[in-house]
């Protein structure tokens, strides 16, 4: 997350690809999520948007768009 603190609504950039479990999405290196929501019960997740589908991504995998 490079020390950046997450707020929903935010956009962020994804730091490396990652396939996205139970679907044949793959999410690319570079990929912009916006509107973020930030999970409640754990710092360490956000939800977002790509490609139309609602998933769960890990903040280390993040960092937020300038």
């Amino acid at each position: 997350m490079n020390c950046n603190i997450l707020k929903t609504g935010d956009t962020v950039v994804l730091t490396r690809s990652l396939a996205v479990r139970g679907s044949s999405l793959n999410a690319r290196m570079g990929t912009v999520v916006k509107n973020i929501r930030v999970v409640e019960d754990n710092a360490e997740q956000i939800e977002g948007k790509i490609d139309g589908q609602l998933i769960v991504i890990l903040t280390k995998y993040l960092r937020k768009q300038a």
